[in-house]
């Protein structure tokens, strides 16, 4: 039944979650910083991650890496030589550090999720005290909605679907220079890409998406100009999906 349903084109799911006892999802809801995670490496009970912690300023990295070293879940935090990592992987926020965490990896979600055929294709993105992912699968829609349940039940876990799409082999990806924005017009641009504010025609207002972030319509403008400047600089606008 599940197999009837698989595609040559994969299933693009963008959620965002909560689920209890998450020690980046706490911190991020109590200070204002964001937290990229790369990559999860099992070793037993403990996990290895690559994190980038983001802010707008430096003490508030510093405050960031801080609560992280003091939480009950980590086990110890590492910092990475400045820029190890490859300048084409976007950081956002004007102000970054780079960590090497060992946790405690025994109320992760990542593996409900990749146990269920979902593959994280980027940074898990952590900020606001919320979680959010980009995966693809070969399972239909159905099955998605299926195995996500079943994700919220073993976790008791709060997942939103943001989008689910088709990608095939004439989509072209997009990397934004996400490094020169602060952490709220990342925010704002990517919910206006997701809820279709540059397709044509139009797929919300900008009265809307203001009203969904709880900002004014002449804020919302503001944010995606700043974007746009920073886009438009480059060669040309950069494609959006």
């Amino acid at each position: 039944m599940v197999s009837s349903e698989r595609s040559d084109e994969a299933l693009q799911v963008s959620i965002d979650l909560w689920y209890p006892e998450c020690w980046e999802i706490e911190i991020t809801e109590r200070l204002d910083i964001g937290i990229l995670g790369y990559g999860i490496y099992m070793t037993g009970s403990e996990v290895a991650t690559l994190f980038t912690i983001y802010a707008d300023d430096h003490e508030s990295v510093t405050e960031g890496i801080e609560a992280i070293r003091a939480s009950e879940h980590v086990h110890s935090v590492s910092q990475m030589a400045s820029g190890f990592r490859q300048a084409s992987i976007p950081k956002p926020g004007n102000a970054t550090r780079e960590l090497l965490v060992i946790h405690d990896g025994r109320k992760q979600i990542s593996q409900p999720l990749t146990s269920r055929g979902f593959v994280c294709t980027g940074p898990i993105d952590i900020r606001d005290g919320r979680e959010y992912w980009s995966l693809v699968t070969n399972h239909g829609r159905e099955t998605v909605r299926i195995k996500l349940d079943e994700v919220r039940e073993q976790m008791n876990a709060d997942i939103n679907v943001r989008s689910m799409k088709r990608q095939n082999r004439e989509d072209a990806s997009t990397t934004l220079p996400v490094d020169q924005f602060t952490k709220r017009q990342l925010e704002v641009f990517q919910l206006a890409r997701e809820r279709g504010y540059y397709e044509y025609p139009k797929e919300t207002s900008a009265s809307a998406l203001a009203n969904e972030l709880g900002i004014t319509t002449s804020t919302l403008h503001e944010h995606l100009h700043k974007v746009e400047a920073v886009l438009l600089g480059r060669d040309g606008l950069t494609q959006l999906e």
